[in-house]
């Protein structure tokens, strides 16, 4: 999902410098102030604005990043030994929740629980493998919130699962990948085919983006690659009933257990987090908001446990949002 709002934001941002050199700006704010000459020009962008939109969604598998020019580097040598430093990309904070895409909520929870220092990069670039979040390390980009965990606990030594037995990990890994692989396209299709008119409102864009019909290109997007998936070919109530039983699921093996694999959170923990606090905070009057709140009320006290254990500045992050525009 972030992926395709981050080829967006790059696109838009050529529409700004358009309307910028034209002297168009005021009229983000004022549309009035449009005379007929300079609709047109605007008219004209939005199909340029178009054409790049059909580009970046023609499905290019890879992506080449700019990065850092300056990084603080690892060094692994016999008399130095000292980790690098993650730059971590994602989505700015909105006012419902620190990131708007679950893999980057599992990722950054991650970071704090294995007590990584990071770098926040707060932007709509895309990483290498063509999606958000993504991270730099050494001078270099990678991609996938699941491989970046792999490849930092090697690095950095990390074992946030040292406590569970074989089994319990074949388990953990279960639940993981039931809510990234399964549940995660329920919510996809709730926001962004369900309740498109309001989607605007969760990602607190401005008005030229919604009048222009800027992330439309998204949703049709969301239903290919759900109907590619195969969970896109089943009806709405099929989705809900599937996401319900994943939920459940959840709630059922939670029990009254503090953290999804025990007394102490572990990788899932991350994941299972990422998942559930979009739902709890991003999706307002949904159904799986009902499911997490009313039906599954042990699900939205580990949400809270979560936030209050790993995210003291939540609060924080969220009051100081920016529009997409």
């Amino acid at each position: 999902m972030s992926e395709f709002l981050g080829n967006a934001q790059g696109a838009l941002a050529a529409l700004y410098e358009t309307l910028q050199a034209s002297a168009l700006l005021p009229v983000f704010t004022d549309p009035a102030q449009l005379s007929p000459g300079q609709a047109v020009l605007v008219a004209v962008s939005v199909l340029f604005v178009g054409t790049v939109l059909r580009n970046l969604w023609g499905g290019q598998r890879t992506n080449k990043v700019k990065l850092r020019a300056e990084f603080t580097p690892a060094i692994n040598h016999p008399l130095i030994f000292f980790l690098g430093k993650v730059y971590y990309h994602a989505p700015p904070p909105v006012k419902a929740i620190p990131c708007l895409t679950p893999f980057g909520m599992k990722l950054e929870t991650y970071l704090r629980m294995a007590d990584i220092p990071y770098e926040p990069m707060y932007d709509w670039s895309i990483g290498p493998k063509g999606k958000i979040p993504w991270i730099e390390y050494n001078g270099e980009a990678m991609g996938d919130s699941g491989l970046i965990i792999e490849f930092l606990n090697r690095e950095k030594g990390v074992d946030l699962n040292q406590s569970l037995s074989d089994a319990d990990k074949a388990v953990s890994r279960a639940f993981t990948k039931m809510g990234e692989e399964n549940t995660y396209w329920g919510g996809a299709r709730y926001r962004w085919i369900d309740n498109f008119d309001t989607v605007h409102e969760v990602l607190e864009v401005s008005w030229i983006v919604k009048i222009l019909g800027l992330l439309r290109p998204v949703r049709s997007t969301i239903r290919e690659n759900m109907w590619a998936h195969g969970i896109g070919r089943h009806s709405r109530d099929e989705i809900e009933g599937i996401v319900e039983k994943d939920i459940k699921a959840v709630s059922t093996f939670l029990g009254a257990k503090p953290y999804l694999m025990g007394d102490e959170p572990t990788e899932a923990d991350a994941a299972a987090f990422g998942q559930l606090s979009e739902v709890c905070f991003a999706f307002p009057g949904s159904y799986m908001e009902r499911l997490v709140t009313v039906d599954c009320p042990n699900l939205q006290a580990y949400v809270n446990r979560m936030k209050n254990r790993y995210w003291p500045d939540w609060d924080e992050l969220t009051s100081k949002t920016v529009p997409i525009s």
